[in-house]
């Protein structure tokens, strides 16, 4: 026998306690993470149902509004001269007749927006709707009109849902003291086809002799999620106000605002300089992203998660634009919880496991899956809290519902009621920590990391003594 060889006792473990321990929380961590992927796509069906169902809702009292107006299209034949080769190869000029189709901007356009947000309720969801009343006027320049007497006039509102529209108060043009009879349909198709006009009768052949054709428009209309209006005028003023408290404005924004917990006040004042189009536009060829409907394809794909996207990115830079919902709802935020449910409840277990170390107590893995499982229950507790509470009551009842048990449960595995209070104070620190982060969205990152910062201090404070864990080695091994 080889005096030189070296044998290995029989009671050697190729790995200590604790290096197995260490394992297993990390494994178990990495396999929680099973059970959080399935509570984040719950979360994600439910927003989905909740989305539809708002959806449903809004398009049901009114969807988003976008207001083109006021317009007048004209129609009227117009010569044109056309050069015809004859059978002799002679060029004849012939003069042919041809439709022409205009659509007259204002030359000054002011509107008043007076919007009031209201509650629908649709089982267990609650989607917020508005009615509005829209005060337009201004006035339009005789220069732009062309000098033909067969013409047919049309004074042309655009509305994006005109089944919202509740009322028409006011609809008048010029010096006339009766209002033009509302019909429904634009004249100016296809520059924009949804909404009400008006005929232009013989009574207001005298208004080409004035200086100016003042109108004086008052609607009141039903919508959702958002509003727009384009403006028309080579001088616009624009007032929009609302007992919504949490507004977003896009598109052109406002020269002043106010929001406070009565609502949302917004003033614009914006010069034609800022759009493409002319003042008098050819209805039939001329064609301007501004005036297509913009809400189609939000509505029709029910709030997409690339719908804020679409919102803020359009090509509606020149439009007046207001949210009016909210678009981080509860379950955005209880999903963007989930996506740090690895990361606290690894800290966690880290926790608990230090003060098995601490405390010499030996803790069973069986106590370690409990906590585990315990913790991921935090966020279906949130989920179906959420949609009967209010987000911050459901969140404090969960964070309770978790940090007391499992507070308690420590103390009894520990014998100890100060490693108690101690993951009591941890519990509910992270917890409070989260709640920060998903509220500051725009600091969460540094939110996040000052956390784990912090934990790595507290965990290197516990482990400054490394003779503890040798300690435990020589007794897991006795």
């Amino acid at each position: 026998m080889d005096n030189n060889s070296y044998k290995i006792p029989s009671n050697k473990k190729p790995f200590s306690p604790v290096m197995k321990k260490l394992i297993f929380l990390v494994v178990f961590a990495i396999i929680l993470i099973i059970p959080l992927l399935f509570v984040g796509k719950l979360v994600e069906r439910r927003g989905r149902l909740f989305k539809e169902t708002v959806t449903e809702i809004g398009n049901e009292w009114g969807k988003s509004q976008k207001i083109i107006a006021p317009v007048i299209s004209l129609s009227y034949t117009d010569s044109s001269l056309s050069k015809d080769d004859s059978i002799r190869n002679e060029k004849n000029v012939v003069v042919q007749p041809v439709q022409r189709r205009l659509a007259i901007l204002p030359e000054e356009l002011n509107a008043t927006i007076e919007m009031k947000d209201e509650l629908r309720h649709r089982g267990i969801y609650n989607a917020t709707v508005y009615t509005a009343n829209i005060k337009l006027t201004g006035y339009f320049s005789p220069k732009d009109f062309p000098d033909k007497n067969d013409m047919v006039a049309y004074l042309s509102i655009g509305l994006s849902d005109t089944k919202a529209l509740v009322k028409v108060n006011k609809f008048k043009l010029g010096n006339v003291e009766k209002d033009l009879e509302a019909m429904s349909g634009t004249m100016a198709n296809p520059l924009f086809t949804s909404g009400i006009s008006g005929q232009i009768g013989p009574e207001y052949d005298g208004m080409m002799k004035e200086d100016k054709i003042p109108f004086e428009i008052d609607i009141d209309i039903r919508g959702s999620r958002k509003i727009s209006i384009l403006p028309l005028g080579k001088k616009n003023n624009f007032d929009i106000k609302s007992n919504w408290k949490s507004p977003s404005f896009s598109g052109v924004l406002p020269t002043e605002r106010n929001i406070d917990d009565n609502g949302f006040t917004a003033k614009w004042e914006i010069s034609n300089l800022i759009r493409d189009y002319p003042q008098v536009l050819d209805i039939n060829q001329d064609v301007y992203d501004d005036f297509k409907d913009s809400y189609s394809e939000a509505d029709l794909e029910v709030y997409r998660d690339s719908e804020e996207y679409e919102y803020y990115n359009s090509d509606d830079s020149k439009i007046v634009k207001v949210l009016l919902y909210n678009s981080v709802t509860d379950y955005t935020q209880i999903y963007r919880a989930c996506n740090y449910g690895f990361l606290f409840i690894l800290m966690s277990l880290v926790i608990v496991y230090i003060f098995e170390i601490v405390s010499k107590k030996v803790a069973h893995y069986v106590q370690y899956i409990v906590v585990g499982f315990s913790l991921v229950m935090f966020y279906l507790l949130l989920l179906s809290l959420s949609e009967h509470l209010g987000f911050e009551m459901s969140y404090l009842v969960a964070s309770l519902a978790i940090v007391i048990p499992n507070s308690l449960y420590v103390a009894s595995m520990t014998d100890n009621k100060k490693f108690g209070i101690g993951m009591f104070i941890f519990l509910s620190g992270i917890y409070a920590i989260l709640f920060s982060i998903l509220r500051m969205e725009q600091y969460a990152l540094l939110t996040g990391t000052l956390l784990i910062l912090a934990v790595l201090y507290v965990v290197m404070y516990l482990t400054k003594k490394a003779d503890i864990f040798f300690k435990l080695e020589e007794e897991n091994n006795q």
